[in-house]
């Protein structure tokens, strides 16, 4: 069948993959990729993205009508299934697929093709009755809001009144499929008249995913996430397969690995006697994918199979939409996993080092490159908070801790955004329809869903902190209530969601980074002192001798000579005393006894200027880096406190060094502990200002004298020792970040 307008899924893996995925959208292409690896996946045809454009911008086209009467008569070929008639007929869903993932942004219409006749004909083939007239109920709901455009008020409000507020799981199968029929025909009568030919349901629903792309819902993601409007979404018609057909049959979401911490092992979402949207929509308690081991072991070891053999083929956290059909199972999507920025760093790491997967860390560190800009923190359990704070608890969907004015209402929320206040959006669940009040959120609570619901996954998506499935939370008009308490709108919470709590009142923490970007930074270094010729030990770099360069080196110092300048630079005496004596006569500089210098005023302002703007240029490089330094920085105050004093007898005395042993310990300190700190932190500069590959030379080179017996080269102020070039790192580190060493004292830095 295939056209520019449509293809079937083994005829769409022939094509070339980045085609592919730009006609058939991330779930046609996927589908079609996993038909080709022999996975079991329900037969079915794409309509491409082409298609979607030309619908969105002029209406339907008879060239549609063609590709899609092609691909139908195909599927019913290939299932041996007919629609509409016959023991056991075809039932499609038609879902959208955008060639960028944008999780529950567009429409999906399942069960299409439905009528009270096929209802009927599927229980009769099942022996389930009562199954035929839920798959005719979830039929009714869908296309009703979906396709007609029914209130999602109204069609809850019809079938609350005929099947009541348990969607008809309390009637038997004789009363659901006369209640079904009522709401049918109640929806008739108000309008929302749903066709009996299948072939002209399939086409409206078509049409209804097609003309989701242009939702104000899906708008705002893609202006959120930066996504082209011009890619539109494809309409994937596909074989139904029922995860609503009894005890052995269920629907789930699973992720490869966690996508909150990137920790390895599955996570996800499974219901019993569902199908998807009842997973996704957050609406109903789920249970850990993991239990479907001692549900159906069998169907456990297909699970894992496929996504071991996806997660190699992707390279990377795959997503898994499946169904369970009486105890078969069936995949119906597989993409990257959205997933927490801390996640993402965990995930590279691992990934990187597994021989298994042929990701190396130069690739790595460039998927993760956007998120070292800004690496994510985690909270000081330090600094924690009264448990009587603690509201209530929920999962822990996606973490950072934060902390905002409680809101419950989504148009609240946009105008609290607009006003550049801090919300905590609550909710019972999210839909598509709150994007625009969520993307206005710093965090959010619902008090349904899992870790597949629509909040959990756009929240890690987005880097929000998120805790969901908070049941001891009811949502309330002017606020919530948790038991006896209530808590009104507008008062402050902080939601946590590395342990999933919701607390009352604002709990400020000590931000840390999470471990993954200290190695993820020693990679960086490893990255770039190969791209400079090992930088860390002994890069060659030398710098020009300039007025300007000189009048840098001394500004940092204090005062040198001709000597200690060159020793900076890299470059030989003769070059520097010219330019120094050049200083002095032109009353640049001062002469000091000893061959030394100073810069005066009129120097040291132009000195000035230059760092604010290196600044400008440096700043955004060295900032990210700071906190690390600190601790660095901290780390050698200790290490220089024990070599210049000692303990004898309980008493603090100056260090004689008369213990040999003693001071090769605090050698031992400086090199495995400060030493192997600083070197990554220098190098990632470097990588941007290759002069601060010096730093690590002369850092490198005091440390060689000191190990070769020249004790004075740790912290000798008049020569260039470890501490005093460490001196002058950290003085250049705090310009360029536009600080002075006088706030860095204050804040206990210096």
């Amino acid at each position: 069948m295939s056209s520019p307008l449509g293809y079937s899924f083994s005829e769409a893996a022939g094509l070339d993959p980045d085609q592919r995925t730009a006609l058939l959208g991330g779930k046609g292409a996927a589908l079609a990729r996993m038909t080709a690896m022999g996975l079991p996946v329900p037969p079915g045809f794409v309509l491409t993205t082409a298609a979607c454009n030309r619908v969105v911008a002029d209406g339907w086209f008879p060239e549609l009508d063609a590709a899609l009467a092609a691909g139908l008569d195909h599927l019913q070929h290939t299932t041996g299934r007919q629609l509409g008639t016959g023991a056991a007929p075809l039932l499609v869903s038609v879902r959208s697929g955008a060639p960028v993932s944008m999780p529950g942004m567009m429409d999906t219409v399942l069960n299409v093709g439905m009528t009270d006749d096929v209802a009927a004909a599927l229980g009769a083939a099942t022996g389930e009755e009562w199954f035929g007239w839920d798959t005719a109920r979830r039929f009714v709901q869908s296309y009703a809001t979906i396709v007609l455009g029914a209130s999602e008020e109204l069609v809850r409000t019809v079938m609350a009144e005929h099947l009541g507020r348990d969607e008809g799981r309390g009637l038997d199968a004789g009363d659901l499929a006369r209640a079904t029929q009522q709401v049918r025909l109640r929806l008739a009568d108000e309008g929302y008249e749903i066709p009996i030919d299948p072939r002209q349901q399939i086409t409206a629903a078509v049409a209804a995913v097609f003309e989701s792309w242009d939702a104000d819902r899906a708008r705002v993601y893609r202006q959120v996430e930066g996504i082209s409007e011009s890619l539109g979404t494809a309409a994937t018609v596909q074989m139904m397969t029922f995860g609503n057909l009894g005890e052995r049959s269920g629907t789930g979401v699973a992720f490869t690995r966690d996508p909150s911490t990137g920790a390895a092992g599955m996570v996800g979402d499974f219901l019993v006697g569902a199908q998807g949207e009842d997973v996704v929509a957050g609406t109903h308690a789920t249970l850990p994918v993991n239990e479907l081991r001692s549900l159906w072991p069998d169907v456990a070891d297909r699970l894992d199979e496929a996504a071991s053999l996806l997660e190699r083929d992707l390279e990377d956290l795959v997503d898994i939409e499946f169904t369970v059909e009486d105890g078969n199972l069936w995949m119906l999507q597989v993409r990257r996993g959205k997933r927490s920025p801390q996640a993402a760093l965990r995930i590279a790491i691992d990934l990187a080092e597994d021989p298994t997967f042929p990701l190396g860390r130069a690739e790595a560190l460039e998927r993760v490159a956007d998120v070292l800009e800004d690496p994510p923190t985690r909270f000081n359990p330090a600094s924690g908070h009264a448990e009587h704070d603690v509201v209530a608890s929920g999962l822990a969907a996606s973490p950072g801790r934060v902390t905002g004015a409680l809101c419950t209402d989504v148009d609240v929320a946009i105008e609290a955004g607009a006003r550049g206040e801090q919300i905590i959006l609550v909710r019972r669940e999210t839909s598509p329809a709150d994007i625009a009040g969520m993307a206005e959120a710093a965090g959010l609570v619902t008090t349904l869903g899992g870790l597949v619901s629509h909040a959990a996954v756009i929240a890690r998506s987005w880097g929000v902190p998120a805790v969901v499935g908070v049941a001891a939370i009811t949502v309330e008009p002017d606020g919530i209530r948790v038991g006896d308490r209530h808590v009104a709108a507008g008062e402050v919470l902080t939601i946590d969601g590395d342990r999933g709590v919701v607390l009352l009142g604002d709990h400020p923490s000590d931000e840390i980074e999470v471990d993954e970007v200290a190695i993820l930074r020693r990679w960086q270094r490893d990255e770039a002192a190969a791209h400079h010729g090992v930088l860390a030990a002994g890069s060659g770099f030398t710098e020009d001798a300039s007025a300007e360069t000189c009048e840098r080196v001394l500004a940092l110092k204090g005062m040198g000579n001709a000597a200690s300048v060159a020793e900076v630079l890299g470059c030989g005496e003769d070059e520097v005393a010219p330019i120094l004596a050049d200083l002095v006569a032109s009353e640049s500089a001062q002469e000091l006894p000893g061959d030394r210098v100073r810069l005066l005023p009129v120097a040291t302002a132009r000195v000035d200027e230059r760092f604010v703007a290196d600044a400008a240029r440096l700043g955004p490089v060295i900032e990210p880096l700071m906190g690390q330094f600190h601790d660095a920085n901290d780390g050698l105050k200790q290490v220089m406190a024990a070599w210049q004093t000692r303990e004898v007898d309980g008493e603090t005395v100056p260090n004689d060094h008369a213990d040999l042993d003693y001071d090769a310990v605090v050698v031992g300190r400086l090199q495995a502990e400060i030493h192997t700190a600083i070197v990554p932190i220098i190098d990632v500069v470097a990588a941007s200002e290759p002069r601060f590959a010096r730093y690590s030379d002369r850092l490198a080179a005091a440390l060689e004298a000191v190990t070769g017996g020249d004790t004075q080269m740790v912290a000798h102020p008049l020569r260039d020792s470890y501490h005093t070039v460490w001196f002058e790192l950290h003085e250049e580190l705090i310009r360029l970040t536009g600080r002075t060493r006088a706030e860095e004292a204050a804040a206990g830095r210096a």
